[in-house]
């Protein structure tokens, strides 16, 4: 099945499909131990990584930025944890749409799956290890639900989080250096290539070519604050409010683009609070280039507002991911930065190619 635009994880909750085969995952029972797994447990989670925690020392000191980014890190690390085991069990236990006939084939998505898993369960202690030493919580994890039915959608959600992380953990290094915490770089830019190496599996597992982009979509921790959370039961989350981050309303993609300019139609439900809805912009975020922002039309303003925008795939070569949000004001972004504090729905994830 090849999607020309992310599945509806990230689409808002209203698109949402809820199926039962990937079941909601309470806190208590995240595999191997985890939040807290014993020394037996945590050799056995290094053994399935093919690696071990970093041992050397803990950063020297953290600022209160740097805090947060880990928070948001941990946090998306914890709903990885959930969705892979969810995903590993359902192909090991050949659940109906998650079976792979080919036994070769099945034997090495079995094999990738329970490294992937166990590496996610690393990256996440290792950074709540971090924030322990720097006297502020670790992050715990929530209930978590999925809206895929099969592998393939599966993987497509995999590929789909995974670019969004690659653009997060840019927003990470940078705000690290801007907090002086230099001491934290090496081992989120060694979890930036990891991931890189996964999201060239889940792209030649939907058969697309393994590296997307010249210079990868970039993001802020505020779109992935509020992308997770599309993941999660509300009021499931036992310290969510620790992390000081936005989260926006939904923004729905009626009409998902393919290669090609085109109008296309999103919706959103309507804010009391913005006064001149048809002032708003439809912002995109593409690569490492400035942000594109094109006027909306509303078209209709019931119980939902419909608008349309251009997709302005040909002059900007809007390949890969592309992150879509509705913003208040127009003209020109410098910077991601800029989008995410005007945004006010979104973010809602186009991938063409």
């Amino acid at each position: 099945m090849r999607f020309s635009i992310a599945t509806s994880a990230f689409l808002g909750l209203a698109s949402f499909i809820l199926i039962s085969t990937v079941q909601s995952v309470p806190a208590s029972v995240l595999p191997d131990g985890m939040p807290n797994p014993n020394k037996d447990e945590s050799k056995r989670i290094e053994l399935k990584s093919q690696g071990t925690l970093p041992n050397g020392p803990p950063p020297p000191k953290v600022s209160k930025e740097g805090i947060v980014t880990l928070q948001l890190i941990a946090f998306n690390e914890l709903f990885e944890i959930a969705f892979f085991s969810e995903l590993l069990t359902n192909v090991t236990n050949k659940v109906p749409g998650f079976d792979i006939p080919n036994a070769g084939e099945r034997d090495f998505v079995l094999k990738s799956l329970t490294a992937i898993l166990a590496q996610e369960e690393l990256h996440a202690l290792s950074v709540n290890n971090v924030l322990k030493h720097a006297k502020a919580r670790p992050v715990q994890p929530c209930k978590y639900t999925f809206p895929v039915s099969n592998y393939t959608e599966a993987i497509s959600l995999a590929a789909t989080f995974t670019d969004l992380v690659l653009g997060t953990l840019q927003d990470a290094v940078e705000r690290f250096a801007l907090g002086s915490d230099s001491s934290l770089a090496r081992l989120i830019t060694a979890v930036v290539g990891q991931e890189g190496e996964q999201e060239g599996w889940y792209r030649t597992q939907q058969r697309r070519i393994p590296s997307q982009l010249p210079f990868l979509t970039t993001s802020d921790l505020n779109f992935a604050f509020t992308a997770v959370q599309s993941f999660i039961i509300p009021g499931s989350c036992p310290n969510i409010r620790d992390i000081p981050l936005k989260t926006f309303q939904p923004l729905t993609i009626l009409t998902p683009p393919t290669t090609k300019t085109q109008n296309i139609t999103v919706s959103w439900k309507p804010d009391p609070t913005i006064k001149e809805p048809e002032k708003l912009s439809l912002t995109y975020i593409n690569q490492q280039n400035l942000p594109v922002s094109v006027p909306l039309r509303i078209k209709s303003m019931a119980n939902v507002v419909v608008a349309e925008g251009v997709f302005p795939y040909n002059e900007n070569i809007l390949n890969g991911l592309t992150i879509a949000v509705v913003t208040t004001g127009g003209g020109s972004f410098p910077n991601v930065d800029a989008v995410a504090k005007a945004t006010v729905f979104g973010p809602n994830l186009i991938i063409v190619n």
